[in-house]
């Protein structure tokens, strides 16, 4: 079951993206964070359950059964990947292992510390899921994202939303000495907005023309 998970994951990852309401392209353009300073490399990559089902859609071989069979399990999870090594021109190296980046991890939502959860507290279908993550990005290539740990985090609180890419926020990561922002609603999950007067298209969280203060009306 879990070589066939990883094989399916691996697809949908890998997959060309649909023109569908939003791209997985365009969603990791919001979510993905790579920074290069002082010979260390850092990545976080932010995967929303939106991530997923849009990923999904360009796997014609799913059914909407399916579909939502797999997702249902990561409902009720934030997932992050994160990495951290060394860059040089030998490539990557000295890759931290998962205690490490744990050490130097915190994620706030909207001010407020969300502290990760421990593997026992994560639903058994939710696990045999995650744990199929690192055999697809092996699968994809490249050492850093061989090297990518993840981490998970609560998406709900009593019921409620906690981690929600499309409500109203922020999300911050910090994993060693690199923060990274994101405000929610993430752009790339609303319709695109346009300037009537230019032309120009932007995200949808936009609500005016950074470049003329004109106001944005949905396309």
């Amino acid at each position: 079951m879990k070589r066939i998970l990883s094989t399916l994951l691996a697809g949908l990852l890998l997959a060309p993206i649909s023109p569908g309401f939003a791209g997985v392209a365009e969603i990791l353009r919001d979510t993905q964070r790579t920074t290069q300073a002082n010979g260390d490399i850092t990545m976080v990559m932010w995967m929303p359950q939106q991530f997923w089902e849009e990923a999904m859609k360009g796997n014609p071989a799913l059914t909407d059964e399916g579909r939502a069979q797999v997702l249902a399990p990561l409902a009720d999870y934030a997932l992050f990947g994160v990495m951290r090594a060394k860059v040089g021109g030998a490539g990557i190296s000295d890759i931290q292992p998962k205690a490490e980046l744990l050490k130097n991890l915190k994620l706030e939502v909207n001010g407020k510390a969300v502290e990760p959860l421990a593997p026992e507290s994560i639903a058994p279908g939710a696990q045999m899921l995650l744990s199929t993550l690192k055999p697809a990005m092996t699968a994809m290539g490249g050492a850093a994202l061989q090297g990518m740990e993840f981490v998970v985090f609560p998406a709900k609180a009593d019921g409620t939303p906690l981690i929600d890419a499309l409500q109203t926020g922020s999300v911050q990561v910090s994993l060693y000495d690199q923060t990274y922002r994101f405000r929610t609603p993430l752009g790339s999950l609303l319709p695109v907005k346009v300037d009537a007067k230019t032309g120009e298209e932007f995200p949808g969280n936009y609500s005016f023309n950074p470049f003329t203060g004109e106001k944005l009306n949905l396309r």
